[in-house]
């Protein structure tokens, strides 16, 4: 038997609110080790190539009696998120060596899927029905892009990032049409760019906000009509200005959407899909949102969804039609690459303390941060 290192990233402890610890909550080890030879007992031995940092993992990170919309991670277990890997072996019907795959994969350099030991016991929890199993979410074949467009977009616009943005779109605004208004806030971020970009390809006028000056250029290069800093403005003015609007993607919660609803027009949609600035705060610390009651004044709807609500039926439209785009220069991304696992925890924690310049990408693999 010959044993090969498998650094991971441990999920070590249960976080209260408040910001993660890096070596408390979240810990790099460099010493397990794995039998790369070992029996597979039917599945299949994966190569990690990248991993997807992703704004709602904070949220499962806690302890399993709360619940919410998504199963926890499992403590003593590495991190599990989305990923791109690669099949070194198998023993699976269906999956052969070389063959690439994306979905819900353990942060470390080898895994035999599917993973056991950091699957949460789902079935036995007792959980509410608007609970998603998150561990459902695995592997699936993706095509080689053969240098048509880079394999880090399959952590950005073509992976959970892209799919949120596609699937809210498609689901809860089939109808959107052609000169209206949409105000995206957190528009620089994965999720908020595409919606950008989807939004003007179909012809609507898009206002998007970021927190940096630098995001906001960013905004403009992807063809936003209007695109402001909202730690330098006064987001409310700034949508009166340029608003009614018929539309608000709210990737933030708290006073932009406060903002947004007061400045919304008759029958607008409000769609949210994420709640970036209360992931690290307590419930009783949440904003407050103050008037409500333009809901029923102006017949506003808000929903919020989640991506794997429409997946299944949403998944082949989305393949054929958006790795297309990107390769035809029609669909552009920016990502912050971090080359090597051990920058795993700084990159995840980038997500909310501000020090993220793009969609943050974990290069497992230092050969596909070129490729």
């Amino acid at each position: 038997m010959s044993l090969t290192p498998n650094p991971r990233v441990l999920y070590a402890k249960v976080p209260g609110p408040g910001p993660l610890v890096a070596g408390e909550h979240l810990v790099y080890e460099s010493t397990p080790t794995i039998d790369l030879d070992a029996p597979l007992n039917g599945g299949f031995l994966t190569k990690t190539l990248l991993l997807s940092p992703e704004p709602f993992m904070r949220e499962r990170l806690r302890d399993p009696s709360i619940f919410t919309y998504s199963t926890p991670m499992v403590v003593g277990q590495p991190v599990v998120g989305f990923g791109l890997v690669q099949v070194l072996r198998s023993e699976k019907e269906g999956v052969k060596a070389g063959d690439y795959m994306y979905g819900f994969t353990p942060w470390e350099h080898y895994t035999v899927q599917p993973y056991v030991d950091a699957r949460f016991d789902f079935a036995g929890a007792n959980y509410p029905p608007y609970t998603f199993d998150m561990d459902t979410l695995v592997l699936q074949p993706v095509p080689d892009p053969q240098g048509t467009f880079r394999w880090v977009h399959f952590a950005s616009v073509l992976g959970t990032p892209g799919l949120s943005a596609y699937v809210g779109l498609e689901s809860v605004a089939p109808d959107m049409k052609a000169g209206q208004t949409i105000y995206v806030s957190s528009g620089a971020s994965g999720v908020g760019s595409m919606v950008v970009q989807l939004c003007k390809n179909r012809g609507l006028r898009v206002i998007a906000s970021a927190s940096s000056d630098s995001k906001v250029e960013y905004i403009r290069s992807l063809g936003a009509d209007v695109a402001f800093n909202y730690t330098t403005c006064c987001v409310a003015a700034t949508l009166a200005e340029h608003g009614p609007l018929d539309y608000y993607w709210d990737n933030v919660c708290g006073k932009q959407l406060e903002a947004a609803i007061q400045n919304m027009a008759l029958n607008g949609l409000i769609i949210t899909c994420g709640a970036m600035s209360e992931y690290n705060l307590a419930p009783e610390e949440c904003y407050g949102v103050k008037n409500l009651s333009l809901i029923f004044k102006r017949r506003l709807r808000i929903q919020g969804f989640i991506m794997s609500d429409a997946l299944p039926e949403l998944l082949p439209r989305f393949m054929a039609e958006v790795p297309a785009l990107l390769a035809q220069g029609k669909i552009k991304s920016q990502e912050q690459l971090y080359v090597g696992l051990d920058k795993g925890i700084e990159a995840f924690l980038s997500l909310y303390d501000g020090s993220s310049k793009a969609k943050p990408v974990v290069v497992v693999d230092e050969a596909y941060a070129c490729m």
